[in-house]
């Protein structure tokens, strides 16, 4: 992953095609780039931008390919149309904006499961993984689950700087989706990625 991460780094070392000195600075997101790479993990690809936007992002892979590799070729292009061009060279995908966070999904409508309402969801100084523990321990997350026949994978071991992590929520009337946003947003990393996989299983990451 590091190596793709490293590629895509070098691929959005972006042409600034914009305005002239004696104009307002753009919004960031309005600046005109050239971006190029080729065959790169999808979600590398959109944690780079989530990191060079400074906007969280969202990934629900389609279960039927949980992995995409892409390439993209785009020149004079925003925010908005690098988030074209990336669904149009992968078209099981669309993206659409959600309160200022992203969330790129399966044209299909995937599971169906991230976009399950919650009435409440509260927790104070816990790190990332102890959060999304909580999110989907909730008894009407575990129901759907079930009805789904879904069930987690292994976790990989937590980094030391999650151990660090003091998250407080008090969330009402949101989405699980919505939820996972603010749990990326508020531990610094603005991406996360949902991917589920033909035995049943599912595993969320953050980056």
């Amino acid at each position: 992953m590091s190596g793709n991460r490293a590629l895509v780094a070098l691929a959005i070392l972006l042409v600034v095609l914009s305005a002239g000195s004696g104009r307002q600075k753009p919004n960031k997101s309005e600046v005109l780039r050239t971006v190029y790479f080729e065959h790169v993990d999808m979600a590398s690809v959109l944690h780079a931008f989530a990191a060079d936007y400074g906007v969280t992002i969202g990934l629900e892979a389609d279960p039927e390919k949980p992995r995409s590799q892409i390439t993209l070729n785009l020149r004079g292009v925003n925010f908005s149309q690098i988030l074209d061009g990336i669904v149009s060279v992968e078209p099981r995908y669309k993206w659409r904006d959600n309160n200022g966070s992203i969330d790129v999904l399966p044209v299909n409508g995937g599971l169906g499961l991230l976009d399950s309402r919650l009435e409440a969801f509260q927790l104070k100084d816990v790190n990332r993984v102890l959060a999304v523990n909580r999110l989907f321990g909730l008894p009407e997350i575990q129901a759907l689950l079930r009805s789904q026949g879904l069930r987690p994978r292994p976790p990989n071991p937590p980094s030391d700087r999650i151990k660090d992590e003091k998250l407080s929520f008090d969330l009402r009337a949101v989405t699980l989706r919505q939820a996972l946003h603010q749990i990326a947003h508020d531990s610094g990393g603005n991406f996360w990625v949902f991917r589920s996989y033909p035995d049943r299983t599912f595993e969320i990451s953050f980056w």
